[in-house]
């Protein structure tokens, strides 16, 4: 079986002077989708912040759709057929997008250098298959710190600053069988089971996953003051754990060494709310509404020459009422 992959047509189009400011939102479906108002998207929510001021640019790619051709040959001759298969982005699949569109379309426009690119990736990466991870965390690290570090040393973005954003949990639901949790014997055999399912280890997976990004994003931030990261997996386990009379920090340190954080499916532990995934992996408006005001508050509280006052309202190309008029 033979693979070509396509790409769609870029979402870099010039819309907006060159002289412009830009913020770059770079990652899988997480990103793209971001940008849904609907879901009060954390791109949506930096549009709206830097209206008319600073263009925020989506570049999320949910998937690639590839062709395949499949040979056979059985017996009395052969046969082939062709078909379509969608591709979830992964931080290997999207290093190609990053170097020739993104970074291309950067070179290409010209100074001002960037104001920020955020690098949301992880989440399909860390998804399980038969052999493993989709991404080994080994090829992940190295990809992470390939986009780090182009952006870190490439002329064109040497004023750019850079936001690591962790790959979030998944919301696995709670295992049938919880009133057995009673019987200690039954409890026992309910979390052996429940940590063996494929819901958990892939909750475990994403926790892992996230680590390592932290762990760069820290590395990184130690020697450059162009780097911060946002640890969105805790920033969301943390804003459902609940136990009365204690701290959401508190309460995750306990739930933790009880094995019953949300979403990971364990018995005992609770799902997330309502609002925060649409199908135990991509977000609803609660979890985008956290991304965004973490996302927001940590660049502005970092860096406060990016709050918006520091950049005057421009008029956007396509707002010109005359533009391409001929006048006499």
């Amino acid at each position: 079986m033979s693979y070509r992959y396509f790409r769609r047509d870029s979402r870099l189009d010039k819309v907006t002077p060159n002289d412009y400011p830009r913020i770059y939102l770079f990652g899988d479906s997480l990103t793209e989708r971001g940008f849904f108002p609907q879901d009060v998207g954390f791109g949506w929510q930096l549009q709206k912040y830097y209206a008319d001021r600073v263009e925020v640019v989506n570049e999320g790619e949910q998937v690639t759709l590839g062709m395949f051709l499949s040979v056979r040959f059985p017996l009395g001759g052969n046969s082939t057929s062709m078909g379509l298969i969608w591709i979830r982005q992964t931080s290997r699949s999207l290093r190609r997008q990053f170097n020739e569109y993104l970074m291309g379309a950067i070179k290409s426009r010209g100074p001002p250098a960037p104001l920020f690119i955020t690098i949301f990736l992880g989440a399909n990466d860390a998804c399980l298959s038969l052999s493993g991870a989709m991404v080994p965390l080994e090829e992940y690290e190295e990809h992470i710190r390939h986009y780090l570090n182009t952006i870190l040393d490439d002329p064109a973005t040497q004023e750019t600053k850079v936001i690591l954003i962790s790959p979030p949990p998944v919301n696995v639901p709670v295992p049938v069988g919880e009133p057995l949790l009673d019987n200690p014997d039954a409890a026992i055999i309910l979390r052996s089971v429940a940590s063996q399912s494929r819901g958990h280890r892939t909750w475990e997976s994403k926790r892992t996953y996230a680590k390592k990004i932290v762990e760069i994003g820290k590395e990184y931030e130690a020697q450059a003051s162009r780097v911060a990261v946002l640890d969105l997996w805790y920033s969301l386990t943390k804003s459902v754990c609940r136990i009365e009379g204690t701290t959401q920090d508190d309460a995750f340190y306990h739930l933790d060494i009880d094995e019953m954080l949300p979403g990971s499916g364990m018995p005992g532990a609770k799902p997330f709310d309502k609002g925060y995934f649409t199908d135990g992996l991509h977000f609803g408006d609660k979890a985008y509404e956290i991304l965004g005001r973490e996302l927001l508050d940590l660049a502005l509280t970092k860096w406060p020459e990016l709050k918006r006052e520091n950049f005057p309202r421009r008029v956007r190309l396509c707002q010109l009422p005359d533009a391409g008029r001929k006048h006499s």
